[in-house]
């Protein structure tokens, strides 16, 4: 595989991932429901996670789709070190829910934040192969109740990094994922300069998940300038599915897994 050119932009993972909607003619307005699962590596085939699900309205929102992400792209962005709150607007019944195999996981509604979620410190695990099936109450004239399946993401696990000499490319390697729908996000995180306190840059890759992608040195200047301790790696798996419960309704579901590696000094 040859590795795509890297340019310098600001670029989420959002506008990396392809997108879908709805009719954006559409006369009134869109109800959207979306669930989240964000989940850590627990063991190689076990992870630890917590959920998220918000409803809203809007004429058109574009909506991360995993099975689309058949192309890798790389580019250089700032790294950003605040964590973003994620808010709802919508209530539609006072609980949804997850079901992983026999287990109920319970997602009560946030009345500060307008959304369904784990408590604060609380989480679930699952095991490779999992299935997550989310279910909403719904209520009238805000949304209807719905359910909506994806296969958990599984456990990323990276193979061995080697900083490289000379003209030798950067090579990246995982385990595999158990469908063809999910892709990976790869953080190869840096200080530039060299004196900066902390991982300020990274090289922010959009990958399909076929387990192998390689940067060339030309484009590793600044991390290879970087002490050790100010680099890190971060391989996000992620998934999503989609549903419309009619036709002016999108139901959508995205579960990602990651693992962070740092550079011995």
């Amino acid at each position: 595989m040859q590795p795509v050119r890297l340019v310098f932009a600001t670029l989420c993972a959002a506008a990396l991932a392809a997108c879908s909607s709805l009719d954006q003619t559409a006369p009134t307005t869109n109800r959207y429901a979306s669930f989240s699962i964000r989940a850590k590596n627990s063991t190689s085939s076990r992870a630890t996670a917590t959920a998220t699900g918000i409803i809203f309205e809007a004429y058109t929102a574009g909506v991360p789709n995993s099975a689309l992400n058949r192309t890798d792209q790389c580019v250089y962005a700032p790294v950003d070190t605040t964590t973003a709150v994620v808010k709802g607007v919508k209530k539609a019944g006072t609980t949804a829910t997850l079901g992983i195999g026999s287990t109920t996981v319970p997602l009560p509604y946030d009345d500060l934040l307008f959304r369904y979620s784990t408590p604060e410190n609380v989480t679930f695990s699952y095991n490779r192969g999992d299935v997550a099936q989310a279910s909403l109450p719904g209520a009238a004239d805000v949304y209807p109740a719905a359910t909506i399946s994806v296969p958990l993401a599984e456990p990323i696990i990276p193979g061995t990094i080697t900083v490289p000499t000379g003209t030798t490319p950067m090579v990246f390697a995982w385990n595999g994922p158990t469908d063809s729908t999910s892709a990976v996000i790869l953080s190869l995180r840096y200080a530039n300069p060299a004196t900066s306190t902390y991982a300020n840059e990274q090289i922010y890759c959009s990958l399909y998940d076929d387990g192998f992608y390689q940067i060339p040195t030309s484009s590793l200047t600044a991390f290879l300038a970087s002490p050790n301790s100010k680099r890190a790696l971060t391989l996000t798996r992620w998934r999503t599915r989609e549903a419309f419960p009619d036709s002016r309704t999108i139901l959508h579901i995205a579960t990602s897994v990651d693992t962070t590696m740092t550079f011995p000094p």
